[in-house]
């Protein structure tokens, strides 16, 4: 079996969202039934490997659980509505001490377990989602060429320059610690999206009537954008609806059932209002805003 190429991620360790310490990274194959993947509705990185899943039709190859919405100091936990049905853990951090018992970095989603090793096969959202992505057609029931030969080097690129700038970035809107870094932070990204609206301006996806794989890495951010970050994280130089061409093109996609079934505003919510403390020290969950999509 092909196993995916890491050279333009491993040349530039700021595409990935995990330290070098908190990686687990091992060869991954396409066999049936062999991984569960664990991640969360509110993450917008774990959300990548969810949506190759959902729109090639993955699901019989590949299980997918999530963690439970809202996250406190000891960090993702199962419960009864969102139970780990796979190995019976409360927390996910039994799973990376499963994989390494004197694991001590971060705890993150999404996760890879293979299940036929009991062990972590890959943690980081951009690799599990490409390797879904170029490596598993075979095993979909409605697949897609995400990753074109003739764009394999411009999505990878546009992959990254996406989560540099617009997926990662609005967390350093978000979690700003003063005024100078979210300044900074929200003009970085706001620039981005008026790229990004320049460039759907003449095309329905990132590269012209297709969608490939780069659309699954920009969505998660879009569509979060209304209900959590103009509000929580004080993204609100411009709403969302001001960018013509990215509302557009965020409608598009969520009108397709299978990439629309894949979010949970209400999941996203709980998860952000309640787990990020240090900015809703209340808690407190918002009712609105309504989301017309």
């Amino acid at each position: 079996m092909a196993v995916l190429d890491k050279g333009i991620w491993e040349i530039n360790k700021e595409a990935t969202e995990l330290a070098f310490e908190d990686r687990f990274s091992s060869e991954v194959i396409s066999e049936e039934n062999r991984y569960h993947l664990y991640m969360s509705l509110a993450c917008p990185f774990a959300h990548r490997p969810l949506l190759v899943i959902k729109y090639l039709g993955l699901d019989d190859a590949i299980s997918v659980s999530s963690v439970a919405p809202k996250r406190y100091d000891n960090g993702w936990l199962f419960n009864e509505q969102f139970p780990d049905k796979v190995n019976g853990k409360s927390r996910l951090i039994d799973l990376y001490l499963a994989a390494k018992h004197d694991y001590s970095g971060r705890v993150s989603v999404p996760v890879l377990w293979d299940k036929a090793h009991n062990t972590v096969a890959e943690n980081d959202s951009s690799l599990i989602a490409e390797n879904l992505a170029a490596n598993w057609l075979a095993l979909a029931k409605t697949p897609a060429t995400l990753i074109p030969t003739s764009l394999e080097h411009e999505v990878r690129e546009m992959n990254i320059w996406l989560h540099q700038h617009v997926n990662r970035n609005v967390y350093h809107v978000g979690f700003a610690k003063n005024q100078t870094d979210y300044d900074r932070a929200s003009s970085d990204y706001f620039s981005a999206l008026e790229n990004l609206d320049k460039k759907l301006a003449g095309s329905l996806y990132l590269f012209g009537d297709r969608i490939t794989l780069s659309d699954f890495f920009l969505l998660p951010t879009l569509v979060r954008m209304e209900a959590v970050y103009e509000i929580h994280f004080k993204a609100n130089l411009k709403p969302l609806k001001a960018f013509k061409n990215l509302y557009r093109y965020m409608l598009n996609l969520v009108s397709n059932e299978s990439i629309r079934e894949t979010v949970d505003i209400a999941y996203m919510k709980a998860h952000y209002y309640v787990s990020h403390s240090h900015i809703n020290p209340t808690g407190i969950i918002p009712s609105g805003p309504e989301i017309i999509w």
